[in-house]
């Protein structure tokens, strides 16, 4: 059987974490897309 990374345990945690909090807070969940937007955005044109 194969082991899961830690990255990939800390990345599900996280991504179950978020639904739920966008699920009970739908007003963070508009936050959390435009903060995700921002720094992807960002990261994009640092990385050029």
């Amino acid at each position: 059987m194969d082991h899961i990374s830690t990255r990939t345990l800390l990345l599900t945690l996280v991504g179950v974490f978020t639904v739920y909090l966008v699920l009970q807070h739908p007003s963070i969940g508009a936050a959390l897309g435009v903060a995700v937007a921002m720094v992807t955005l960002l990261h994009e044109l640092l990385r050029k």
